[in-house]
């Protein structure tokens, strides 16, 4: 199993299997801290390959700057059926209506699939210069 897309967007969504994705970010400015940062996405599309169907599941954690969780893991079990010799993939998109920044610094998006990482994404949140 390959992660082929992991990324933090503006919004996602999937139309006829194809995963839409728009505004892949990785930074966030604020002027005054703590910070609420209103709606975003995080898109995953993952590959398996002949051998790996059956029963998976998916996690994805938020983290500050210090590893402690911003948002409580989510997880979704799924299943992959592989028709013939073709790989197969999964999508998954987590929309989050919001979320509380406590100050600047280095956040991570983690993805996890069978309980082992198979990406890490940053969040940069910074100081946004005043106008």
């Amino acid at each position: 199993m390959q992660a082929e897309i992991f990324t933090l967007c503006d919004a996602a969504t999937v139309t006829g299997g194809k995963l839409n994705i728009l505004g892949s970010f990785d930074t966030i400015g604020a002027h005054t801290f703590p910070c609420n940062h209103p709606l975003c996405a995080v898109a995953c599309k993952l590959r398996f390959d002949v051998g790996e169907e059956g029963r998976h599941w998916i996690e994805m954690h938020f983290c500050d700057p210090d590893m402690r969780p911003v948002l409580k893991p989510i997880r979704q079990d799924f299943e992959i059926r592989i028709p013939g010799n073709q790989s197969q993939s999964h999508i998954h998109i987590w929309q989050h209506l919001g979320f509380h920044l406590e100050r600047p610094g280095d956040y991570y998006f983690e993805l996890k699939v069978d309980g082992e990482t198979k990406s890490r994404i940053p969040l940069y949140v910074v100081q946004a210069q005043s106008r």
